[in-house]
């Protein structure tokens, strides 16, 4: 479920229609939206859309449109009823006075209490529109478009923007964009003024005396000089060298960050470590503004925030970032920020709660860009530990592509991408991935990524796995089928369906929704559908014992003779992913375009709906 912890603000749906590449997105999200997607799918303009309702700083300027932000898919000329309209609704503020004291006003949804700022860019009063003058821009809230937001509301719950090409570097040396001010102007504060006082006398004395040394006179009085010969006395500028101003009231403000224990400044700091050092900040002056009383919340939105930062750093960073809790003037704990975040790292994804991404796809027609998010999905909290656990090993490569190969084990992840290649499909290229599972419950990455998630075009693979007889003779059910119907296709289908067809119906359903299931295991298929002797030159390379090399040659010059026990014994001695390992890289070395049938139909089926018209 979203965050319900520590009582505070988010954005709990995002709605935009008619704006750039966007025709009717309507999204819900969780306490925070990592918003994730290929170049050029509107990851930017979603941000911009955002920051026309809710950004302080925007002038009106930039919030007037033109004619071409309106979605291409509008017949042209527009008419006086096409509008730009971009709604956010936010929730979880009726425990903090302060923000009820806001939003109460704007409300669209009683209880639970939801509010609403909307941003409409629409033709003016009597005017048929033909040009971008003839257009006006209204902020305002609930439902009633007289309701206008206030500059203060949107001051007390602002949203900034970190920009994907940011200058951390210049951001901290420029005192008016620094975000080490609030903290210094908290500081100055809080100190005696005496002693202020004392501190710029005992620095205007130490400055005094390096300045009078002569060399160093010698380059002032050269500087002053210079200027007199190049502009005359009148105009000439009174130049000094100083360490800082010492004026009292500003040689607090005079102060900079140094790094290496004091030895460098920012400016000598590498892109990553001015990075590390501007985030650190940025949390401890949202943290700073809370607690002073002097924001109610901050919704911070930033682009591609692993920009020079090493894989490890983006990790520490963001998972702090992405639980942004601090402490309010009266001493409680409060969630101080709302992040949104546009990412293509992995690494970022790897730390991201489930419930906070945000997939932005093109639509099927090409015409639009869709979003599915996980805010709501239906799965447990053990279903949710788990995939954040599945997501923070794998780095969460899935989230990322187009489509998707659910796999049970190592040997499979080695192994499909050779066979895959072998039968014509460049995976990388039609932006699919294989993805491990660690075992045979596909339900909640099914859920995740199927029809009811994030409807992500997958095929999941799994195995028959037939099962020995009991001691009596009698024959034991597969696991396999078993599994494909109870637990993997209904996670998959409509209660209707369910209900409406028997256990061999649903079964025979099975590739049309996705889910391949083969005629053993997957080495015992590989092996039979023709790659034997793949396997011979694999076990004879490892240097494993002479019987399991002649065991290897005797099945593969008479497979009708496998086996099955010893065979799977054989390759578990070696061990499975060693095996897969080296039978991989033979694969791919030998002609033969022999594979499994449930696994090449498992590729026609996610590739067909991966490929673009």
């Amino acid at each position: 479920m979203p965050y319900r912890g520590i009582r505070g603000m988010r954005i709990s749906r995002i709605q935009i229609q008619n704006f750039r590449n966007f025709s009717d997105l309507d999204i819900e999200i969780g306490d925070n939206a990592v918003f994730i997607g290929e170049n050029k799918i509107g990851k930017s303009n979603l941000l911009h859309a955002l920051r026309l309702a809710l950004d302080p700083s925007l002038p009106d300027s930039a919030r007037s449109l033109r004619q071409e932000d309106f979605w291409d898919g509008l017949p042209r000329p527009l008419k006086r009823t096409d509008r730009i309209v971009i709604s956010v609704f936010l929730s979880d503020f009726e425990k903090n006075k302060f923000q009820l004291a806001l939003l109460s006003e704007h409300l669209v949804s009683p209880e639970p209490m939801v509010a609403k700022v909307t941003y409409a860019w629409q033709p003016l009063p009597g005017k048929t529109p033909s040009k971008d003058s003839d257009y006006e821009f209204l902020i305002y809230g609930g439902s009633r478009p007289e309701n206008r937001i206030s500059y203060e509301m949107r001051r007390r719950l602002p949203m900034e923007l970190i920009p994907a090409l940011r200058d951390c570097e210049a951001d901290l040396a420029r005192w008016t964009r620094s975000p080490l001010r609030p903290l210094l102007d908290k500081a100055a504060a809080n100190i005696d003024h005496d002693e202020i006082v004392r501190v710029a006398s005992a620095v205007d004395t130490s400055t005094e005396r390096l300045t009078n040394i002569s060399q160093v006179k010698a380059v002032a009085d050269s500087i002053g000089t210079k200027l007199t010969e190049m502009v005359g006395v009148a105009q000439s500028l009174e130049t000094v060298l100083r360490f800082s101003p010492t004026e009292p009231d500003k040689l607090i403000r005079a102060l900079r960050v140094f790094i290496d224990g004091g030895k460098r400044p920012v400016s000598d700091a590498s892109l990553g470590s001015a990075n590390l050092l501007y985030f650190a900040l940025k949390r401890l002056e949202y943290d700073q503004l809370i607690a002073d009383g002097d924001r109610d919340h901050t919704i911070l939105a930033i682009e591609e925030p692993e920009a020079h930062l090493h894989p490890t750093l983006q990790r520490l960073i963001f998972r702090n970032y992405l639980s942004p809790r601090g402490t309010s003037k009266h001493g409680s704990e409060v969630k101080s920020a709302t992040i949104l975040m546009t990412t293509h790292s992995p690494h970022i994804a790897s730390v991201t709660p489930l419930r906070d991404f945000v997939v932005l796809r093109m639509s099927q027609d090409h015409q639009t860009t869709t979003a599915k998010s996980t805010a709501n999905i239906k799965l447990s909290n053990k279903e949710i530990r788990d995939l954040e656990r599945y997501v923070d090993v794998t780095r969460g490569e899935a989230f990322f592509s187009r489509g998707v190969i659910l796999v049970e084990g190592d040997a499979e992840r080695l192994v499909v991408p050779v066979l895959a290649e072998k039968q014509g499909y460049d995976l990388d290229e039609l932006g699919i991935c294989v993805s491990n599972i660690l075992g045979t419950n596909f339900v909640p990455y099914l859920t995740l990524f199927g029809p009811s998630g994030l409807d992500l075009p997958f095929a999941a693979l799994t195995d028959y796995d037939p099962r020995a007889a009991k001691a009596d003779g009698t024959a034991r059910d597969p696991l396999g089928p078993e599994r494909v119907v109870n637990q993997m296709m209904r996670a998959l289908l409509d209660e209707d369906t369910w209900n409406a067809n028997d256990r061999e119906s649903i079964f025979a359903m099975a590739p049309k929704h996705g889910v391949f299931i083969n005629k053993h295991t997957f080495e015992v298929d590989l092996f039979k559908c023709g790659l034997c002797d793949a396997f011979v030159e694999s076990m004879e390379s490892l240097g494993v014992g002479g019987l399991m090399k002649g065991r290897m040659k005797a099945w593969a010059k008479d497979p009708a003779s496998l086996d099955i026990g010893t065979f799977l014994s054989d390759v578990e001695t070696v061990g499975k992913g060693r095996f897969a390992q080296r039978l991989a890289s033979v694969i791919a070395e030998s002609p033969a375009h022999s594979c499994p049938k449930y696994i090449s139909e498992g590729f026609k089926h996610v590739v067909a709906k991966c490929r673009r018209p």
